[in-house]
Parts: structure tokens; sequence; C-alpha cells
């Protein structure tokens, strides 16, 4: 929310931890490849075989109600939507948006189309590697993943930035190659997914790592590699380093910090945290709406002399996120979950050939 937040000038502390927030998108990246990862590396683990049909009617009814009703409103309610939709509506409905992607209304969907090919990919990887699944491949697999993607920001970056001087105008194609597309944005999946495999395969290992001296070490290591992201973004922000780099340390700082988190001692204080379960469970409805609630807040104070950093502003702009996250979550997101309830039991009533289609 900070990073698609106006940045103020003068106020260098706010600008730094903007400047930062993108790095939110990164832990959303790993918080899911850990997630996804362990929901069907478990299964795996425990010797059966996930269900596709299961697995694509779970994510479908979690994510496409509450994205259809708002991408409904970016399309037909001009004054709902932050910027103009320059892009077309199949874009968005085929999570093809992101690529060739300009900042536009409701762009910020971009992050949702890398998961939508994540939750393609990787359930059919795990079905064809099933049975074949062993640590020292996955950890192969994990570290191929990430320098590919190294070595491929790295070539584009010389290849369509190398010439450029701070000032061209070619700088603005940059988050079109580098930022947002897929293939530039494996290394939070990728790490997520490591670590869901970790405590899937090696659950000693896990318990090892998340408890005492070695969870202190992962924190000090997560955080070291975060303190490295904030030198890149704030000495070589769009350079080389930058887009080799970034990336992949983000997502290291934060499943190092992850790992000791979901660990069960850790885990069990956090669920104590006051407003902690409640923020998780709108996650979802507040990533959808709240570029276009602060801006609707920010048009409508603006002209009672209120700017986007008054307090009113600053306090309606959350308030008003959170009502409509919640609108949305009651109205839309909870009663499509039961729904996916009852389709779920009837899934496992139906007879099935095989015994492995209803795992």
């Amino acid at each position: 929310m900070l990073f698609h937040y106006p940045r103020p000038e003068g106020h260098e502390t706010y600008r730094m931890i903007a400047n930062f927030g993108w790095t939110g998108v990164e832990l959303f990246f790993v918080l899911s490849g850990f997630l996804i990862g362990s929901q069907l590396l478990e299964q795996v683990a425990r010797g059966e075989t996930p269900s596709l049909r299961r697995f694509y009617l779970r994510r479908s009814l979690r994510i496409l109600p509450p994205f259809l009703i708002v991408l409904g409103l970016y399309l037909f309610v001009p004054a709902w939507s932050e910027r103009p939709v320059e892009t077309a509506a199949w874009r968005f409905l085929t999570f093809t948006q992101n690529f060739g992607l300009r900042i536009n209304g409701f762009s910020h969907a971009w992050s949702l189309c890398v998961e939508e090919h994540f939750y393609l990919v990787l359930p059919l990887t795990v079905l064809a590697l099933r049975g074949r699944i062993r640590a020292p491949h996955l950890i192969a697999g994990a570290v191929a993943l990430l320098l590919a993607g190294m070595l491929l920001r790295g070539g584009l970056w010389l290849r369509y930035f190398g010439a450029l001087g701070p000032d061209d105008a070619g700088w603005r194609d940059y988050d079109m190659l580098l930022y947002y597309p897929t293939y530039a944005r494996l290394d939070g999946l990728t790490c997520g997914v490591l670590i869901a495999a970790l405590r899937a395969f090696r659950p000693q290992a896990w318990e090892r790592w998340t408890r005492g001296r070695a969870a202190l070490g992962l924190g000090l290591a997560g955080l070291a590699c975060l303190g490295g992201v904030t030198y890149l973004n704030e000495e070589h922000f769009r350079y080389l380093p930058y887009a080799v780099l970034a990336f992949p340390l983000a997502a290291l700082g934060y499943a190092a910090l992850l790992m000791p988190m979901a660990g069960p001692a850790v885990s069990r204080v956090c669920a104590r945290i006051p407003g902690v379960r409640t923020f998780a469970v709108l996650s979802f409805t507040v990533y959808l709406t709240h570029k276009a609630m602060q801006h609707g807040v920010r048009v409508w104070l603006e002209p009672h002399g209120m700017d986007a950093f008054h307090p009113v502003t600053l306090v309606g702009g959350v308030v008003a996120v959170l009502l409509a996250s919640l609108a949305l979550h009651q109205g839309v997101e909870k009663p499509a979950l039961k729904w996916r309830e009852r389709l779920e039991r009837r899934l496992v009533r139906e007879p099935r050939p095989l015994r492995s289609a209803t795992s």
C-alpha cells in the first residue's frame, strides 16, 4: 500500500520506506510458494497423489469471484479506477496482462498473473515428478531456476538498457521487461516451494532449523539479505546489480525470516497477536481494492484542502480500504469459499475408477 501511495517532497525517510515497498510482492510470492507447495508436496510425502480437479477447484473459487467483481468495477465504472484502464479485458481474463504492461488502471493485478502461471505449472510438475522427487534434485532445481532468472535479467538489461544514459527515455521500458513478466519473478515462488519441500520431506531438519540458535541465525541472515536489497534500492536502482540481485536477495531474505516464523513456537505467538488473523483473511481483498479506495478518498478530500498526507486523508484511506475489503470478503469471497467446501465434499463422495483421483 505504501509503495502505491504518492511520495511527498522532502520526506526522505518515508521515501526510503515506500521505495522498499515493492519487496512486499516478493514476500507475497514466497508465502504463496510455501503455502501452495506445502499443500501439494505434503500429499506426495504421504504417498498420495494430488488431485488436479480439487486443486484447481480450490484455487478458482478462492480467486476468481472477488477478482471478477473488482475487474467489472474497473471496466464498467470509470469513477472506481485510479487511472484509465488501457489494458484489454481479454488480457485480464487470460491472466496475460503482465506481459507488455505499462501502468494503468488495475495494473497491480500483474502479480496475480504470475500467481496463476505458478498454479498452472507447479501441480503438473509435482505430478510428473511424483515418486522421483529427492531433496538434492529439488535443491539443484531451485538453484538452477534462481541462476537462470539472474542470467536472463542480466542479459535483458545489457541488451536494452546497457547503453542508456541516466535520463534516456528507454528506461520507461524497464518495468515492462524486467519487473512485471513471469520469467523475471520466479525467485520468491521458488524459495517458497523449496522451504515447503524441506518441511514435507525433511521434517526433522525442519524442526532443527526453526528452533533455537538455528532460527536466530536464519533470522539474522534474512535481515542481512534485506539490508542488501535496501543498498541496491538506494545506490543501484534499475542498474545491472539491482536487476540481477534484488529479487533473489529479497526472496532469500523473506524465506529465511519465514522459516522460524512458520515453526511451532513462533507461529503460536503470532496467532495470539490481535488483528493478525483478520489481516490474513482480508489480505486478498485488500490487495484488490486498495489502490481504487485510496485514490477515491484523496479525490474526495482534495477540494476541501486536505492533500494526500493530511491525517484525515491517511486515516480515511485506511478505513475505506478496510471497509471495501471487508464488504468484498463478506459479500463475495466468503460465500464462494462455502460453495467450494460443498463442491469438495461432493468430489470426495463421488465414486472414481482410480483411488488416486480422490486424494
